[in-house]
């Protein structure tokens, strides 16, 4: 009686454990995945100043104008490997790219690491919205910087998912 009571105690544990770690599993591929595919870029929130694409917004010298064409794409690869169809950070249109969790950071962390012979890789922080049923519709790539005049201010990439 002791014997069998043991086997199904031993069972039941190890399919709890089982069970278990296919839901540990599946809600990290889950969450891992929600920021595969091509995304569109809509725009870019300068400091404020929002231009939509297609479009562009003068900046002061020596800065250079924020401008993008209709029809550019982000495409996040589940190889961990990134195309886009523009620049956004000198010419890194192709590469690699990790999406991490800094400890007290509110927002997920998406570095990209460019194919180019200069190791120059660019970290941002990334928002995922509209994730109430399905897959997220939009995603906001974001840096912080100080301007100028020591104004704290926000350069926001903001792309919407492709339908594709």
């Amino acid at each position: 009686m002791r014997t069998s009571l043991k086997r199904a105690a031993a069972i039941t544990g190890t399919l709890i454990v089982a069970a278990s770690a296919a839901l540990i599993g599946a809600q990290g591929a889950q969450a891992d995945g929600s920021y595969y595919g091509a995304w569109t870029l809509e725009g870019w929130n300068f400091g404020g100043k929002k231009i939509d694409c297609p479009g562009s917004l003068p900046l002061p010298p020596p800065a250079p104008s924020i401008s993008c064409k209709a029809g550019e794409v982000l495409e996040l690869k589940t190889n961990y490997r990134y195309k886009a169809t523009f620049n956004f950070a000198g010419d890194n249109s192709a590469g690699g790219f990790d999406v991490i969790k800094i400890k007290g950071s509110k927002y997920k962390t998406i570095v990209f690491d460019p194919d180019t012979e200069t190791n120059d890789p660019r970290a941002y922080q990334m928002k995922l919205q509209g994730t109430g049923s399905g897959a997220p519709k939009k995603m906001v790539i974001f840096l912080g910087y100080v301007g100028p005049n020591g104004n704290e201010k926000t350069v926001k990439m903001i792309f919407r998912r492709d339908a594709n």
